[in-house]
């Protein structure tokens, strides 16, 4: 078996974690690790069995195993804290978690509309799995799914409160974090016993690759999910290992400025949406009603002012938050008016996009935008948005004459 941490690393910062953790199993005098492509390795010599490439690295087919994903098993398991296995995609990702846990009743809660569809997969092949709300008794429940952030909106979840209910029960915690990942945010801290992350989003952050990472606590669990990967074939090619290993190692810088840039631009909009609200001590002005009139809602972790917050995510909330707004004809040319956010679907990469859920996931609301803030300078972002407001108001008051 590899031993893919490297103890001499645990304490350091993230910033260090991703550029060194691997570094105990690289037998080439590259600096910057390179991809490999060969799909099969050579025997020994002497004996029908695999060469050991150092560290008991011992490869022989690249559905089992090869160094670029072992390189970047490396470095995961070290940032989350845990023991990171590496799939083809976030869906198949938890697609294993299921299969690893078999479990009979399952509790989920808000959650990306793709896991539900993997759930519901799982269900027809295991056999009636009872799937109840995580804010009903969880009596029963084998598995909790929670998401934090939640997908589209970007608020967070009390995890130690779920974490509770769920050992209570008797069941596990498995925690969707793709939007907060470290260092925003450290589930196993909170009594997660599973962390699952998309790596397509904010681990990759380049708009580039497609996989997924489970965390999981416990070593043994992570070797059996390496057999169901090499068994079923889910793994993620050697280019996607390689573009995620490079994109670790500029997580902290990448995911801490989008953080708050986020957060600021949450701050902008939510203030256009109250400025244009009459009260008692204020009457808003034309520019007021020109930018917030239109603004029904602004959702982001920053504006809930929950009291576990800052202990959850020490180092900020995600970069993603949703603006929902009158209509759906709103909602959509502000969409499409934006010029430094891309109308694209996804999140967590280095570009600013929005994008309109409904139309992938018709159980959003339509008049709901998704933002994810990308690494433009905030006061770039800010204008984009007050032209785009600007241009609705113009639009609507034009088409009443």
């Amino acid at each position: 078996m590899v031993e893919l941490k490297n103890p001499v690393y645990a304490t350091m910062a993230l910033s260090t974690q991703a550029l060194h953790a691997d570094k105990h199993l690289r037998e080439t005098p590259e600096v910057s690790p390179s991809v490999g492509v060969t799909t099969t390795f050579l025997y020994k010599k002497d004996a029908i069995e695999a060469n050991n490439y150092g560290a008991s690295q011992r490869y022989v087919y690249s559905r089992e195993g090869r160094p670029n994903t072992t390189q970047v098993e490396s470095t995961l398991s070290t940032i989350t804290e845990g023991h990171a296995v590496v799939f083809g995609s976030g869906l198949t990702a938890a697609l294993a978690i299921l299969m690893h846990y078999k479990p009979k009743k399952v509790a989920i809660g808000d959650s990306y509309f793709g896991i539900r569809r993997v759930l519901a997969q799982y269900s027809a092949v295991a056999g009636n799995v009872k799937v109840v709300s995580t804010e009903c008794s969880f009596e029963g429940v084998d598995l909790v799914w929670l998401e934090s952030p939640v997908n589209p909106t970007g608020e967070i979840k009390d995890i130690s409160c779920y974490a509770l209910r769920a050992h209570a029960a008797g069941a596990k915690l498995v925690v969707d974090a793709t939007l907060a990942p470290p260092p925003l945010s450290y589930p196993f801290r909170q009594g997660a016993d599973v962390i699952i992350h998309s790596a397509s989003k904010y681990l990759g952050g380049h708009e580039d690759l497609l996989a997924g990472v489970v965390v999981s606590r416990a070593p043994a669990m992570a070797e059996d999910l390496r057999r169901t990967r090499a068994t079923l074939g889910l793994g993620a090619g050697s280019l996607e290992t390689w573009l995620l290993q490079r994109s670790l190692t500029t997580l902290s810088v990448r995911v801490t400025q989008q953080a708050k840039t986020a957060a600021r631009l949450v701050a902008l909009l939510e203030s256009f949406r109250r400025c244009a609200v009459s009260t008692a001590c204020h009457q808003p002005s034309v520019a007021d009603l020109k930018l917030g009139r239109r603004l029904a809602v602004v959702k982001h972790a920053s504006l809930q002012l929950a009291t576990y917050g800052e202990t959850q995510h020490p180092n900020g909330y995600g970069a993603v938050f949703a603006v929902s707004f009158a209509s759906k004809t709103q909602a959509l040319f502000v969409a499409k008016q934006l010029r430094l956010h891309s109308f694209a679907t996804s999140l967590g990469g280095v570009h600013s996009l929005v994008d309109w859920r409904h139309g992938v996931d018709p159980t959003s609301e339509p008049t709901l935008l998704r933002v994810s803030v990308g690494l433009e300078s905030f006061e770039d972002l800010a204008a984009d948005w007050r032209q785009a407001l600007t241009a609705l108001d113009v639009h609507e008051t034009a088409s009443k004459l």
